[in-house]
């Protein structure tokens, strides 16, 4: 049976019992209380576009998951032992929160309003399993486990805008110089602005801006290493060095990405736009692709596998 008709069917069957109504006014509580950081969500995806690809790539990576990986829908609409503990995990992080607003020193609180991210990625998978059943236990433990990495790590999008920019800018200089270019690197001083950082290849300045640092490959190819990670049950040691291998496979595109434009710019100064973003798009995709079946993400079904 397709899988919309088996939640339609479903969800006519359990709508006429009370038990639905009172655990779907629960999950309605909880989307309440988790509405400021819903909001800060949208917000924050919306105007970084980096983070918004990143949440695509995520949302792309799961539905590969759900198709590869044998995931069993049963026992749909029902607040199922796996879907009670995570809303349980969900509320006691809440209850954490607000105890240690009370009794934390204000310069703390910022680290006590973390504890929203992990309490609403618990409220979101115990949602899902409670839609869907039990057999999406090991699927939700994943995409809950990696959205919470994506929520905590976005707030470091600022803070890691200049060391990135500094290493993106060092180790595309190496790669340059490596091929015979004449290159150069410094900050270059603006009246009424910030300082730029300006790679000077054979004469062609370069700006390394913000959209250079690397953040969105570095962060997407780090929570693809991640998920695949939580979904294979890795241990801590291979599960760091699975994130290990995201990074470097995502800073090293970064790299070759901008050593690419830069040696094309010459050749393509009046499409410059069209180009950089068409070398973006392909070493970005590249990039996820390698980390997926470098990191054995699964391309086919894992029952007929097995079979």
């Amino acid at each position: 049976m397709a899988f919309r008709k088996q939640l339609a069917n479903s969800f006519r069957e359990k709508a006429q019992q009370s038990e639905f109504w009172i655990h779907s006014t629960i999950f309605a509580l909880l989307a309440l209380a988790f509405w400021p950081v819903t909001q800060w969500f949208a917000t924050t995806t919306h105007d970084q576009s980096r983070l918004f690809h990143s949440l695509v790539v995520l949302a792309l990576a799961t539905i590969l998951l759900v198709r590869f990986g044998g995931v069993e829908i049963r026992d749909t609409f029902t607040l199922n032992p796996s879907a009670r503990r995570a809303l349980i995990a969900s509320f006691v992080l809440l209850a954490i929160q607000a105890v240690s607003r009370k009794i934390c020193p204000n310069e703390w609180q910022g680290w006590v309003s973390l504890i929203a991210i992990p309490a609403y990625c618990c409220g979101l998978a115990a949602l899902v399993r409670f839609i869907c059943g039990e057999g999406t236990r090991r699927l939700t433990r994943t995409a809950a486990g990696t959205f919470c990495a994506f929520l905590l790590l976005s707030i470091l999008m600022q803070p890691l805008d200049w060391p990135l920019r500094g290493y993106a800018g060092e180790w595309s200089a190496a790669a340059l110089g490596w091929i015979g270019k004449s290159v150069e690197l410094g900050l270059v001083g603006y009246a009424g602005g910030p300082p730029k950082l300006i790679l000077l290849v054979d004469q062609y300045p370069f700006h390394v801006a913000s959209e250079c640092n690397g953040f969105g490959v570095i962060l997407t190819s780090l929570l693809l290493a991640l998920l695949l990670a939580i979904y294979r049950r890795l241990g801590l040691l291979n599960m760091a060095l699975n994130i290990f291998a995201g990074l470097i496979i995502g800073f090293a595109f970064n790299i070759l990405r901008i050593v690419i434009i830069v040696l094309l710019a010459p050749s393509f100064m009046e499409q410059y736009m069209l180009m950089h973003e068409i070398v973006g798009g392909i070493t970005y995709w590249s990039c996820l692709v390698l980390v997926w079946i470098a990191l054995k993400g699964p391309t086919r079904d894992e029952a007929s596998a097995k079979a």
